[in-house]
Order: C-alpha cells, then structure tokens, then sequence
C-alpha cells in the first residue's frame, strides 16, 4: 500500500463519485494483510480486519486514524501526526525515502489482464522514489468507472495526509486509469458497487484525542515531580 499511499486536500470542495467496496490484498517488505474500503462522496474509510489495527478515515476533508488502546477509542487526526513528525526530521524517515517523487514513463504493454473480473491492461512503470533510487513495476490498469473512483478515494486521502498528490495515482488519473494491481505490492481481490452503512464514516463517541493524550501526558510528567 505505500507505493500507492506514501507517495499518496485540498481546496474545500472534493469530487464526489459514486459509493463503492473494495478488499485489497497489499505486500510490502514486512509482512501481508488485506484492507476492506468503503468509499461515498467524499468520504472514504479503510479497515484491517486481520490486524485488528483499527481503521482510517477520510471525511469533511480531513483524515483521520482511529484506534483502541485499553478499551478507550483514540482518534488522530494525521495531518497533525504529519506536522509532529516532520518537525521531528521526519523527512529523513528511511520509510519516506520509498515514496514516489515521480513518473519518468508509463507504456502499455498490449497484454491484458482480469484481476477481480475486471479486464485490464498490463502497464510497465518507471518512477523514481524520494531517495533517488529508481523503479522498474508492471502494474493492472482498467478504466473501469469503479476502479478510477477508488483510487481517486486513496488519492483524495493522501493528498489530505502527506499535503502533496502521489504522482503514481496522479499519472493514472490524468489518464482516466484506476488500479487493479501493482507487482506483487498491490491486487484488488473484490470490487463492487456498494453502499456502506448509514454511520461507517462516523467518529466515535467519547473518544481521546492526541490533544487529549498530550495533556493527559504532561499532567502525569507533571505529577511525578
């Protein structure tokens, strides 16, 4: 998922598609999981049943993760998250080094492809990351409406985030191409035109911030001088 994410609002006004599921099936160095999306209007939300890791968020234009330590909910908002740790030196996160800085060709091959019974043709990319190191990958574009609209979602996320377009997604945009699949990184399992439950995009209730921790943090440092 970080190839497409991390080197993945904007304006107050986001396009609105249609509503939509998708399972995803994400690799990367470390280990393999699979995300469930829901995605309506300009909201999206992205779940890791396997991990149990919570869930993300994206609504009103802003992004958001959400989790559970102790039984208490926690909500962070990630632009926040991105300011703390860039004032930190974040940008010299040897994680940031693999996101994409950019698109130096982008050619279909003639092969096609279905992934999750979509058709799709098999496009070679080269793209080059933020530490320099250059990409060779065959990835599973489509311009199935579906398709375009989910990952318009991821690039709608990111670009709220990391405050920059992915110019992966960006390039398969500007083409009216979504993504079916990226090497072994990235594989649409299931897609579908769904509607999510009424309160998916919602908050929840009584949850802490990371203002709340923060304070909460200081008060106790405070307490054990």
């Amino acid at each position: 998922m970080k190839y497409l994410v991390a080197g993945m609002m904007f304006a107050a006004a986001l396009p609105a598609f249609a509503d939509g599921k998708a399972t995803i099936a994400t690799t990367d160095t470390q280990n393999a999981m699979q995300m469930v999306i829901h995605w309506a209007d300009d909201s999206m939300r992205m779940d890791f049943p396997e991990q149990q890791q919570g869930y993300m968020l994206m609504r009103d234009g802003k992004g958001y993760m959400v989790t559970e330590q102790g039984g208490q909910s926690i909500i962070i908002d990630m632009a926040m998250l991105k300011g703390m740790t860039d004032s930190m030196g974040g940008e010299a996160n040897p994680a940031n080094a693999n996101q994409a800085k950019s698109v130096d060709s982008l050619e279909g091959t003639g092969e096609k492809e279905t992934v999750a019974g979509i058709e799709g043709e098999v496009y070679r990319i080269q793209w080059t990351d933020h530490g320099g190191t250059t990409h060779d990958d065959e990835m599973v574009l489509s311009d199935d409406p579906l398709g375009r609209e989910m990952l318009q979602a991821f690039q709608n996320y990111v670009e709220i985030v990391m405050d920059e377009p992915d110019p992966i997604g960006a390039a398969l945009l500007e083409r009216e191409l979504g993504m079916l699949k990226f090497g072994d990184k990235f594989r649409v399992v299931e897609i579908a035109d769904a509607s999510p439950a009424a309160d998916a995009f919602e908050l929840p209730e009584n949850a802490m911030t990371m203002e709340d921790m923060m304070k909460q943090q200081m008060g106790e440092a405070a307490g054990a001088q």
